[in-house]
């Protein structure tokens, strides 16, 4: 009786191996998504998974894995592990799923650093529930999630408290209407239509627009620096203090732009998913500006591909004129002093925001 027995335990085995080597993930679909887009550096958001299984045979066990980049913390959960390293994180899921069943799955994400953060793929493993049969299959999610930098008050910023940036910001900036208006001129090719004074085109006979103040005609270039000293080679010596300069330039762009200021950006890092040159946004006041400066930003890959130096002598070189440069960097090397008095002489200002060596801790 019991060699007939185990003959027939075999044999149950063998037809499982066989059904679930056969039919295990046929019908099991997954995908996964964020519940936003884009978010900002400490803020939190949702993941959502999707497991189903369309057919008639249950999934004893599930084993789902995938792999993003460190940064962002996931909340604790039942049958959810995370693997932390240094640069990325693995997370590893155990299941059970009836026939016909679809289950949903919502992590609550910390978004804990500025970047893109990219989730490729996912891995499903199953099988019979003796485990003598296993299937892996591939899911291709695609998934992206930018983080964007924190966004500091005016108080939090090394403002300069002098010059364009400093005595003229009254004006510029904090003014319920910067575009303060000083007179009409002649029409020039490149006015907006929005720009000509009417009354004034009736009275002269010949097309007039509204002078602006010169605070207002002024734009705003950004100018990042990655460098941490004038002689450093490519590496980045300290990420973190070059994060917090990232955090200044699109803190000042918000404030900028929400004030009507024309924004731009330059900075000698790259882009996460572009080729290795400078990052260059000219400046713009339209609407969705500061949308595509904080796109920009999240993406900047700590990798100088040229010195700023070389960036601001190339806007030498094109003659750039009233223009407001605000250079934010942790040094002042002798060659960016040379040429930020070069681009004074044509016509343009230049402020410093230095980024401090270390963060003042303060309490939310």
């Amino acid at each position: 009786m019991l060699p007939w027995a185990v003959v027939c335990a075999l044999g149950i085995a063998l037809l499982l191996a066989v059904v679930y080597g056969r039919w295990a993930l046929k019908g099991v679909s997954y995908t996964r998504f964020f519940s936003k887009e884009a978010v900002f550096e400490g803020q939190s958001l949702e993941m959502v998974e999707v497991i189903s299984n369309e057919k008639p045979l249950p999934l004893p066990w599930l084993r789902l894995e995938s792999s993003i980049a460190a940064g962002i913390n996931f909340g604790r959960q039942a049958n959810l592990d995370v693997y932390k390293g240094d640069l990325y994180q693995n997370h590893i899921s155990l299941f059970f799923l009836r026939p016909y069943r679809q289950i949903t799955r919502r992590h609550e994400v910390t978004c804990s650093r500025r970047g893109l953060y990219r989730l490729e793929s996912a891995t499903l493993t199953t099988g019979d529930p003796l485990g003598m049969v296993t299937k892996v299959k591939k899911f291709d999610l695609n998934l992206e999630l930018l983080v964007y930098p924190r966004i500091r008050t005016v108080p939090e910023l090394p403002l300069p408290n002098h010059s364009w940036l400093g005595e003229l910001a009254v004006r510029r900036w904090i003014v319920e209407d910067p575009f303060l208006t000083a007179g009409t001129r002649e029409y020039r090719p490149g006015d907006p239509l929005r720009s000509v004074n009417w009354k004034a085109t009736a009275r002269t006979g010949t097309v007039q627009v509204h002078r602006r103040d010169y605070t207002a005609d002024h734009r705003l270039l950004l100018c990042l620096n990655v460098e941490s000293s004038e002689t450093m080679w490519r590496n980045i010596l300290d990420a973190d203090r070059i994060e917090l300069g990232i955090s200044f330039a699109a803190s000042v762009a918000a404030y900028a732009l929400k004030n009507g200021l024309e924004t731009g950006l330059i900075c000698n890092g790259r882009l996460a998913d572009g080729p290795r040159e400078p990052v260059r946004i000219e400046p713009s006041g339209e609407a969705g500006q500061l949308e595509w400066l904080l796109n920009h930003l999240a993406r900047i890959v700590l990798d100088r591909t040229v010195t700023m130096s070389r960036l601001l002598e190339e806007a030498v070189e094109t003659g750039v004129r009233d223009t407001d440069f605000l250079i934010i960097s942790c040094h002042r090397g002798d060659k960016l002093e040379t040429l930020a008095q070069q681009l004074r002489r044509n016509g343009n200002g230049v402020e410093w925001m230095d980024i401090p060596e270390e963060e003042k801790k303060t309490k939310d």
